[in-house]
Parts: structure tokens; C-alpha cells; sequence
């Protein structure tokens, strides 16, 4: 292989790295971490177009370059692949197969510690959510081969709702499981050949959030080592309309001379509009207490043991 197959080897495996770290590299409540993640992927993948589209020499320098920016992309790889095993690993457990019955058990132990979290934080979980969008199996089994997966949804669905619960949020709206993807029977045939090494487990959550919850729910879910979670999509609505514009009323005329600073304070019927001085805005939106609904639809990786180890 000569230098110029070389390059596009090497140029092929970045490309990789850096789609893969455009997910894995996440920045919330670390802006500067990832602005500089950000500015380390993109010098790497401007030296790598470079070399692709030119022709190199096979000289000593342009040898020590590419072997350089591989070292880089290696380096990338491997802090990408430690995190990525760590999902892994928290996906399959302790490999211990789960019968019909233990998920259920599971799902009524789930339910009744987020009710009980809720209680204890003042929250409430509305109908909607509090089987934790698997109603169907809490006094149903479900079939046995499902039981791996939806035990994992179980799993990321409860995690998403403690960090909502424990963000501050008033309340927990509405929890959907949707089914399972075709990709998870499949995955059951060690054989087969279409099975996916991953995919993903879909769900939506809505919830009330107050001032600065919604910002620590994102934090938790950018920061979890045991599930690789991603929100597809968010949808936040204000729950008050805002109040309409005051009526406009001329200012008053003010004094050439303006106002003396080091005189006595005017006393309080002198501080009115009327008087020309000192009218203060009053707040009509932004009050601590004030709602949205946060409606996100969301996504869990569930990697296939035979496929991935």
C-alpha cells in the first residue's frame, strides 16, 4: 500500500471518530471543556481534508505528519471506546437472565419509588405517568423474549424520571414506552447476520418545570455514565400568557436643571410617574414560580452482547 492508500485509510478512520465524537463529546454545564473538545476534533479533521485532497511525497516529514495526526485519532478512539464500554457493560448487567414475573416486579418496585420520591419532594405524578408508560405489563407479563429489553427501557425511563423529580420539577405529566424496534428480535438470533450491534429503545417524557429545573434534568442526562441517553426532540410551552402592554402615558416634563443626587430622597407621593422622576419598570414575566411543560421524545442504546463484545 503506498503513501497516498495510506492517507485515505487514515483520512476514513477519522472521519469515524469524529462523527462519533460529535455525539459522545457533549458540553452541558462544561462549555469551556467542550469548546475546546470542539476546537481539538476540528483541527484534527482540517489536517486530515488536507491530506486528502493532495498529493503527498513519500518523504520523511510528510511519513512523520500522517503518523502524528493517526496518534491523535488514536488517542480519540480509545477515550471514545472506554466511555463506550462502559455503556456496555451497564447494558448487559450481570448477564443473568429475567423472567416475565421479575419484570414485573421490577416495574411495581419502579413505580412505587418514583411515587415515593415525588412525595418526598413535594411533586406529583399525574396519571398519565405513573406507570411509567408501561401499564400494559403491570398486571400482564410480557412475552419472555421482550423481557431483556423492556426491562432496559424500564431502567432508563426510571433514571429519567428521578433526575426530573430531583431537578425540582413540580410534576411528572406523562411517561409513553413505545414498542420495541424489529432490530430487538433479531438481536435474539446469535446467528443472524442483520442483527445490529445497537439500537435504540425509544420513549417520551413530559413534566412541569420551574426556573433552572430543565437546566439540571439536561446536566444529568449529558452527564450519565450508565446509560447512553439522547433526546430526539424537545418541545418547551409557557404555561401563562403574557400580560399585555401598558397603556403609553407621556413622561412628564423634567427640570433643565436635573435632579440634585446629593439632596434628601423626594418623599413617596413626590416618587410618582406624575412627578417626572424615578418611574420603575414593573416585572410582567420572569417570576421564579413561573411553569413550562417540557414535552422530549428520547432514545436509549441497548447493545447486543454477541454483537459488541
Amino acid at each position: 500500500m503506498n503513501i497516498s492508500e495510506n492517507k485515505r485509510v487514515v483520512a476514513l478512520t477519522a472521519v469515524f471518530a469524529l462523527a462519533f465524537g460529535g455525539i459522545m463529546f457533549y458540553g452541558y454545564g462544561k462549555s469551556q471543556e467542550d469548546a475546546e473538545n470542539k476546537a481539538k476534533i476540528a483541527e484534527i479533521n482540517d489536517r486530515f481534508a488536507g491530506y486528502d485532497g493532495q498529493t503527498l511525497a513519500p518523504t520523511k516529514q510528510n511519513l512523520k505528519d500522517i503518523k502524528e495526526a493517526f496518534s491523535q485519532v488514536a488517542e480519540v478512539n480509545k477515550g471514545l471506546e472506554t466511555e463506550l464500554n462502559g455503556y456496555k457493560t451497564y447494558c448487559w448487567g450481570d448477564g443473568k437472565k429475567i423472567s416475565a414475573q421479575d419484570f414485573q416486579n421490577e416495574l411495581r418496585d419502579s413505580i412505587n419509588k418514583i411515587k415515593n420520591m415525588a412525595s418526598s419532594q413535594g411533586a406529583r405524578v399525574a396519571g398519565p405517568a405513573e406507570n411509567l408508560g408501561l401499564a400494559s405489563f403491570k398486571n400482564a407479563a410480557p412475552v419472555a423474549d421482550d423481557v431483556p429489553f423492556r426491562s432496559f427501557q424500564l431502567k432508563a425511563v426510571t433514571r429519567m424520571a428521578e433526575y426530573i423529580i430531583g431537578a425540582g420539577a413540580p410534576s411528572l405529566e406523562k411517561v409513553y414506552c413505545a414498542p420495541l424496534p424489529d432490530a430487538a428480535a433479531e438481536s435474539l438470533n446469535p446467528n443472524s447476520r442483520k442483527a445490529l450491534p445497537y439500537f435504540p429503545l425509544r420513549f417520551e417524557i413530559a413534566f412541569d418545570s420551574t426556573r433552572g429545573a430543565l437546566p439540571k434534568v439536561l446536566n444529568s442526562i449529558m452527564n450519565d455514565k450508565d446509560f447512553f441517553l439522547t433526546i430526539t426532540g424537545i418541545a418547551v410551552r409557557g404555561g401563562d400568557n403574557l400580560p399585555g402592554i401598558d397603556a403609553y402615558s407621556a413622561p412628564a416634563e423634567i427640570a433643565a436643571a436635573g435632579e440634585d443626587l446629593g439632596a434628601e430622597a423626594p418623599a413617596a407621593a413626590d416618587n410618582s410617574a406624575a412627578g417626572g422622576f424615578r418611574t420603575v419598570a414593573v416585572r410582567k414575566t420572569g417570576a421564579p414560580d413561573e411553569k413550562v411543560r417540557v414535552h422530549m421524545t428520547m432514545q436509549v442504546l441497548y447493545f447486543t452482547p454477541g454483537k459488541t463484545k
